[in-house]
């Protein structure tokens, strides 16, 4: 087996993983290009009428908005005219039916609402109209939280003037202000520096890999911290932190979390060994592969070396410290052995000069 930092190949199980977080984000997309052509007629409409005070809008009936379950917010795109005394909503939805909705300005009956939680996207929404024909409305302007912040509050107060926006209509949402999400940034940045620090440069132990491994501990323990992505995220959602910087933390916690799992083990197993490292005799054969002259210990292959172990005799012994836990892990104290390699490829890099 090769020398490693067990580093397996997850990405297939990962993709499985994060599939449905990333589909709300295509089916949006894909709907909202679909939705595009039917606004542009409408807009080509009232242009050839001659009305120029208009803005495009995301459209969703108060029933359709309520739904926890909707993967999408919006129903269709549509467009909001601003006359003098009247508002008027023009919308085509997906299934051929026609919206035409005036409301007087006298009792446009607006409403903040936001981010919709916890199914929140980077829309931000306004309310208009009486439970009877209400509708959830939102500016077509961006896909950036800010940006549809600023552009549906910015119509909201050009359709009423006297309308008083909440104090954080316009703001974005700061990760350091809530008390989750900076706890879930400060974990990623202490698991991610624990993974580099300790994993590259202070554990001078390499994991030998096992048959065992294949199926057993530890490699079960990587698949099951690529599940935390779903607890990340709503802890998360329910903390009120938007979808977008939740699935944008879940998934990097998720990642760290992996990365630091293998540094982990290898400490743990450290300190929870009974002898500590111990010295095992080993001999070279073929192809610079080392076999154990004891039961236990698992081959070392050093198949990417295969010049220095060439000058030495096949059946020679040599000695490695290693440490066996009760993790059931075998790690390598590969320090020495590295050395004398580096030693011995810039004499012969020096030679050849």
């Amino acid at each position: 087996m090769n020398i490693s930092d067990f580093s397996f190949d997850h990405g297939i199980f990962a993709l499985i993983l994060i599939t449905p977080l990333f589909l709300k984000h295509w089916i949006s997309v894909r709907k909202a290009k679909l939705t595009k052509q039917a606004q542009d007629r409408l807009v080509d409409s009232l242009v050839r009428e001659g009305f120029n005070n208009w803005y495009r809008v995301y459209v969703a009936r108060a029933s359709h908005f309520s739904k926890s379950h909707t993967l999408i917010e919006f129903e269709a795109r549509g467009v909001l005219v601003n006359l003098q005394d009247q508002v008027r909503l023009i919308a085509e939805f997906p299934s051929g039916e026609c919206l035409d909705k005036t409301y007087p300005k006298e009792n446009l009956r607006l409403r903040w609402i936001g981010k919709k939680w916890p199914a929140s996207s980077s829309l931000a929404w306004i309310a208009i109209g009486s439970d009877e024909d209400k509708l959830m409305l939102s500016a077509d302007a961006a896909s950036n939280a800010l940006q549809s912040s600023e552009a549906t509050a910015d119509m909201c107060l050009r359709i009423d003037t006297e309308f008083r926006l909440p104090d954080n209509a316009r703001s974005e949402f700061a990760l350091e202000k809530n008390p989750v999400s900076l706890t879930v940034v400060l974990a990623f940045f202490l698991l991610l520096t624990f993974a580099l620090v300790d994993g590259i440069a202070l554990n001078k132990y390499k994991l030998l890999a096992t048959a065992s491994m294949q199926f057993g501990f530890p490699i079960l323990g990587l698949p099951a911290l690529m599940l935390c992505v779903f607890p990340v995220y709503r802890l998360l959602a329910r903390a009120k932190v938007p979808v977008k910087e939740s699935l944008t933390l879940s998934l990097l916690v998720s990642i760290a979390l992996c990365l630091a799992y293998v540094p982990a083990i290898k400490r743990i197993d450290q300190l929870l060994s009974d002898t500590g490292f111990q010295s095992f005799a080993y001999r070279l054969e073929k192809k610079a592969s080392l076999e154990p002259l004891s039961s236990g210990p698992p081959t070392i292959d050093y198949a990417g070396r295969k010049e220095y172990w060439a000058q030495f005799d096949e059946g020679s012994v040599h000695h490695f410290d290693l440490v066996h836990g009760p993790l059931g892990l075998w790690q390598l104290d590969h320090s020495e052995t590295d050395q004398k390699m580096r030693q011995f490829y810039e004499g012969r890099r020096k030679n050849k000069k």
